[in-house]
């Protein structure tokens, strides 16, 4: 090899490596991740407007709620989409509003949960999130 050809391997191996480094879809600071989405349902009715938690055994949750057919996909921080990879704790829970604050300040009603707590505050409801897509559906009783 000639010294010019060593100069050029010298030069472009380190700026190969930082392209490299720099064109990775996952931030460095964040876990590997699955796509995860599905639809919720209470006795066979779609649920819209209701909170998924995805809780890891360590780390950050991600949520997502549901549309108007009972939708949703989860969201990990901002606009990064999916769940940590591995087994998870999940919570379905009524998404609650500030309008409570905005009709009636400290007067107003207390909120009142309609999704039973087998699947929210005493959920044993678990999945595994595994890398690609994931789609988990939950079919709820209100019984």
């Amino acid at each position: 090899m000639t010294v010019v050809t060593q100069g050029r391997i010298r030069f472009l191996f380190p700026l190969l490596c930082l392209i490299s480094v720099g064109c990775s879809d996952t931030p460095s600071d964040q876990p590997d991740r699955g796509t995860v989405t599905g639809t919720v349902t209470m006795d066979e009715k779609p649920l819209a407007g209701v909170m998924v938690v995805f809780s890891p055994e360590e780390g950050r949750s991600s949520m997502g709620t549901t549309d108007d057919v009972g939708k949703y996909e989860l969201v990990y921080v901002g606009d990064t989409k999916g769940a940590k990879i591995g087994t998870h704790k999940i919570s379905i829970a009524t998404a609650q509003s500030d309008s409570s604050e905005e009709e009636g300040g400290a007067g107003a009603a207390p909120f009142k949960e309609t999704i039973p707590a087998k699947y929210n505050t005493k959920s044993t409801l678990t999945e595994e999130v595994k890398a690609g897509e994931n789609v988990f559906d939950f079919q709820l009783t209100s019984n």
